[in-house]
């Protein structure tokens, strides 16, 4: 990030005229905070949303942020992205991790399920099993890596030998496939 922002100058601008403040911002600091956050979440697009909600939370609160801080400006704007990029990694392993409790059948029942419920979980995760085993070998074969083994993108390309984009595509047009077949079987 180039450091040719002058703090308190800027905050004027920020309290004066935010849309000049924001637009600066971005222009200037716009991929280093994606390549920061990218190195959390291991995905761009996911990064680059993640920037741009950094950039809504600076114009949602510019009257605070205008106020006098020692701190220099990018870094508040390094630690928010560093921080949301954190909590959205953390998110996704608790989804990952649901997610292939759910379809091995293993998730914990909570006090208030009831049995028929467990029975209800258990017959849609053998379908969803069912409809994964239709997909093509390669989409198969990096969605139940990704699931079952909690494999990073990169650890499935290392593994088949193939680029992770390869392996990023297969996923997601797995997760397009099941997506659709949810929308019409649920």
């Amino acid at each position: 990030m180039p450091e040719t922002l002058d703090n308190e100058r800027f905050r004027l601008l920020l309290c004066a005229v935010p849309a000049k403040a924001i637009d600066y911002l971005y222009r200037y600091y716009y991929e280093g905070l994606v390549v920061l956050s990218q190195k959390y979440v291991q995905h761009r697009p996911t990064a680059e949303d993640i920037v741009q909600e950094t950039f809504v939370h600076v114009w949602e609160n510019h009257k605070t942020l205008s106020q006098p801080n020692e701190l220099p400006f990018y870094f508040y704007l390094a630690r928010v992205v560093k921080n949301k990029s954190i909590s959205q990694y953390k998110k996704a392993i608790r989804l990952q991790e649901n997610y292939a409790q759910f379809l091995n059948g293993n998730r914990v029942p909570s006090v208030e399920q009831t049995v028929e419920a467990q029975i209800i979980d258990q017959e849609i995760a053998e379908r969803i099993k069912a409809h994964i085993d239709t997909f093509p070998d390669r989409e198969k074969e990096c969605l139940t890596m990704k699931i079952d083994h909690l494999m990073t993108t990169r650890e499935i390309a290392a593994e088949l030998g193939i680029t992770v984009k390869a392996v990023e595509r297969s996923i997601t047009s797995a997760h397009k496939r099941l997506r659709k077949w949810a929308r019409k079987e649920f």
